[in-house]
């Protein structure tokens, strides 16, 4: 029948992907698999979520299976989430919640229904064994009643709402990029609207304390200077064009982070 498949893992390219993948083409070897990223650090929910927000809204219709699961093996649920146009397939650790929501999330489903999963589960490696199968067995005509019983008290996981503060907002870290740009919470509609191109702004992160100017991309300041920008998932950014700004401030995800205008 056809139909998309994408995998977001924090395995990197190796064995356990390619388990995935041959599970995935023994449902329906016509299915087209795609790889999201499988750089998600190891067992940072957050960093996942962040990848799965940034780039689901992309696919057409499409099952996206996400694996980053400290807790496989223990009492966690494994679930499906419902969306406008597309299935979300991983743990119940909120994972899957903030790119569900972008897309429009419907209703969530306890994956109970052992027959699209493999017929032998491993306690370490439901990757294989029971999200990819699922979303397999999704995409070629399962029906998503026949998936399990519709779950309200999923765990939950979003990027949080920053507060105003005076000519500013303060905000948390989400996550940073393999380039070393901090993501923030802040959102553009909120960044646009407090200040212009060409402010300078005054950033408090972790210990951390520097004025940046706020501009429309990296290359409009000098090799090695810190800014701010808006990046292209949405939401405001301090980065240091061609060098590594997490490092600099050993950003890690839910450090708190002040900007105000100077």
């Amino acid at each position: 029948m056809g139909g998309i498949i994408t995998l977001t893992t924090d395995f990197g390219l190796g064995e356990y992907v390619g388990a995935m993948k041959g599970a995935i083409l023994s449902v329906d070897a016509d299915l087209t698999i795609v790889d999201l990223d499988h750089n998600v650090r190891p067992h940072d929910i957050r960093h996942g979520a962040y990848v799965l927000y940034c780039a689901v809204p992309y696919y057409p219709f499409a099952a996206h299976v996400g694996v980053v699961d400290p807790g496989v093996g223990t009492k966690r649920r494994s679930i499906v989430c419902v969306c406008e146009g597309a299935y979300l397939v991983g743990p119940d650790n909120g994972l899957l919640v903030p790119a569900a929501r972008r897309l429009g999330l419907k209703e969530v489903r306890d994956l109970t229904n052992r027959k699209l999963g493999r017929p032998e589960l491993s306690d370490t490696f439901h990757g294989r064994d029971l999200f990819a199968p699922a979303a397999a067995h999704l995409m070629t005509g399962t029906k998503v009643k026949d998936v399990g019983p519709v779950v309200r008290d999923f765990v939950d996981l979003d990027f949080g709402e920053p507060k105003k503060h005076k000519g500013g907002f303060e905000g948390v870290v989400i996550t940073y990029d393999r380039f070393g740009n901090v993501v923030t919470n802040i959102p553009r509609s909120l960044a646009e609207a407090t200040w212009s191109f060409g402010d300078r702004l005054h950033v408090t992160i972790g210990g951390y304390e520097l004025t940046v100017p706020f501009v429309r991309t990296y290359g409009l300041v000098a090799l090695g200077e810190f800014l701010a920008t808006l990046s292209s998932s949405g939401f405001l950014e301090i980065s240091r064009r061609e060098s590594n700004a997490a490092s600099q401030f050993d950003a890690t995800p839910g450090m708190p982070v002040t900007v105000v205008r100077v």
